[in-house]
C-alpha cells in the first residue's frame, strides 16, 4: 500500500514540475505606442465676480455681468444653448485689517462655460470680442478631443501598441535564438495597463489663461495632445 502511495506522490510531483516548467517557458512583451493629435474642441471658461455690501445686490450685479458676457458670445455667433453657467457661489467677503478679520459684504462668483470647434476663426472671434470688452473677467482656454476623434485615436493607438509588442517579440526571439509559439495571453486595460492616457508635463491640461479686458490679446495655436498606451502580450516558447 505504501508503494502505491509513494508512486502516486511521485506522479503528482512530476506533473506539477512539468507544469511549472511549461509556465516558465514564456516570453512576456509590453507593446507601447504614442500618438500626437491636434485637439478638435476648444473650451472657453470665463470667471466673473462681484463684491457688494448687500447679499442681494452682489447677486444682481453678478447676473448683469453674466448676461453681458453671454450677449457678447451670442453676438459673435454662438448659440444660447451652448453657453452654460456653472459654479455659482456667494460667500462672505472677509478681509484682514488692523490685525483682525472683518466682514466686508459679500462676494458672488460664477463661471461661464462654452465648448466650440477648435479653429483659428473661432478663437480669433472670441479674442477680438473680449479684447474690447469693458467687463472685468478672467478668461482661459482648454483644449480636448471630441468623443468621436478620441475613439478613433484609441483604435489607432491600440493597433500600434499591439504591432509594437509583436515586433519586439520577433526581435527578441531572433536575437535569443528561441522559437515562439502561439500567444497564450493578452492583457490590456487592467491596473498594470491603464488604457489610453494623456501624456504631457502638466497632467493633461492644455490651458492658456488670459486675464482682464486687455487690447493686447493675440491669437495662439494650442499644442498637440499626446496620448500613450501599452499592451502586455505573452507567448509560449518551444
Amino acid at each position: 500500500m505504501n508503494r502505491i502511495y509513494n508512486l502516486i506522490f511521485l506522479l503528482i510531483t512530476i506533473i506539477s514540475t512539468a507544469q511549472n516548467e511549461d509556465k516558465s517557458k514564456t516570453l512576456e512583451v509590453v507593446g507601447f505606442a504614442k500618438v500626437s493629435i491636434s485637439p478638435d474642441m476648444g473650451i472657453l471658461n470665463i470667471n466673473i465676480s462681484e463684491i457688494d455690501m448687500h447679499f442681494s445686490q452682489s447677486i444682481t450685479r453678478l447676473n448683469n455681468k453674466s448676461e453681458d458676457i453671454a450677449n457678447q458670445l451670442k453676438k459673435i455667433g454662438f448659440e444660447q444653448s451652448a453657453i452654460r453657467t456653472e459654479n455659482f457661489d456667494v460667500r462672505k467677503n472677509t478681509v484682514y485689517r488692523n490685525n483682525k478679520n472683518i466682514d466686508s459684504g459679500y462676494i458672488a462668483t460664477q463661471q461661464i462655460h462654452l465648448e466650440f470647434k477648435n479653429d483659428q476663426k473661432n478663437i480669433t472671434k472670441i479674442l477680438n470680442q473680449f479684447s474690447n470688452s469693458s467687463t472685468e473677467f478672467n478668461l482661459n482656454f482648454n483644449f480636448k478631443l471630441s468623443d468621436s476623434l478620441k475613439e478613433n485615436v484609441q483604435k489607432q493607438i491600440i493597433k500600434l501598441a499591439t504591432e509594437n509588442a509583436f515586433s519586439k517579440a520577433k526581435l527578441i526571439s531572433e536575437a535569443a535564438k528561441i522559437d515562439i509559439e502561439k500567444v497564450s495571453k493578452i492583457n490590456y486595460g487592467n491596473t498594470y495597463n491603464a488604457g489610453m492616457r494623456i501624456y504631457n508635463n502638466d497632467q493633461g491640461l492644455n490651458e492658456i489663461v488670459l486675464s482682464g479686458s486687455s487690447s493686447k490679446l493675440k491669437g495662439f495655436t494650442p499644442s498637440d495632445l499626446v496620448y500613450t498606451d501599452n499592451i502586455l502580450v505573452i507567448w509560449n516558447l518551444k
